[in-house]
C-alpha cells in the first residue's frame, strides 16, 4: 500500500521514481486521498523530496497507509475523525478544558505554536493549508539545522527532547525503507537501536 501511493504521488508529481525497487512494486490504482495530493503539490513547490513528507505524513497522521485529514493528537492519543465537524467538536471539547498542545491534520501541526498561520481553526484541517504550512515549516527547519535529518528530528520535538528527535527519526527512516527510497545502513540501524521500528 504504501509503495503504490508513493508511486501513484510521484507521477502527480511529475518525478521519477527513485528506486527500481519502488518503480518495480509500483501497481495501478486509484488516486490517492487528498493528504497525499497535497503533499505532491508541496514537494514541487518548496523543493522537499517527496519521500520525505509522505514519511512524515505517515509518521503522523498515518493510517493503514494513508494519511488522515482530520486527525487530532492530543494528551497522549490519537484520535481520527470521519469528517470535519467531528473534529472541530473533538477539539472544542478539548481545548474547553484547557489543553493547549493538539496537533492536527494531515501533518499534525500544532495548534499551539502554528495556530497564528491560519485565520481560523477549520483552516488548520484543510489539508492544502495543513500540508503547506508543514512544508514551510520543515523547509525553515532544515535551512536552520543544514540536514533533512535535524530538520525531521525538530519538527516532532523541541531542542532540548533528543529522545523524542531520536525516537522521531527513526520512525521516519522506517517508513522510507518501507516505501523502498531508503534501507537501513549498518550505521542508521546503530543508531535506532533499541527504538520500536
Amino acid at each position: 500500500m504504501i509503495v503504490r501511493t508513493l508511486a501513484a504521488l510521484a507521477l502527480m508529481a511529475g518525478a521519477s521514481l527513485s528506486s527500481p525497487a519502488l518503480a518495480a512494486k509500483a501497481a495501478p490504482g486509484g488516486p490517492p486521498n487528498i493528504c497525499e495530493r497535497e503533499l505532491a503539490r508541496a514537494s514541487a513547490k518548496y523543493s522537499i523530496p517527496l519521500p520525505i513528507l509522505y514519511a512524515v505524513g505517515l509518521t503522523e497522521s498515518g493510517y493503514n497507509g494513508s494519511l488522515q485529514p482530520y486527525t487530532l493528537y492530543m494528551e497522549g492519543k490519537g484520535h481520527v475523525s470521519s469528517n470535519l465537524q467531528d473534529a472541530l467538536k473533538l477539539f472544542r471539547e478539548a481545548h474547553g478544558r484547557g489543553v493547549q498542545l493538539i496537533d492536527i491534520g494531515c501533518m499534525q501541526v500544532n495548534y499551539y505554536w502554528h495556530k497564528q498561520e491560519f485565520r481560523t481553526l477549520e483552516e488548520m484541517f484543510d489539508p492544502r493549508l495543513n500540508v503547506e504550512q508543514a512544508a514551510r515549516f520543515l523547509q525553515t527547519l532544515r535551512k536552520r539545522h543544514g540536514t533533512w535529518t535535524m530538520a525531521l528530528a525538530r519538527y516532532n520535538a523541541g531542542p532540548k527532547n533528543t529522545v523524542a528527535q531520536k525516537r522521531y527519526v527513526c520512525r521516519i527512516m522506517k517508513h522510507l525503507v518501507s516505501a523502498g527510497v531508503g534501507q537501513w545502513t549498518p550505521s542508521a540501524r546503530e543508531f535506532c537501536v533499541g527504538e520500536k521500528v
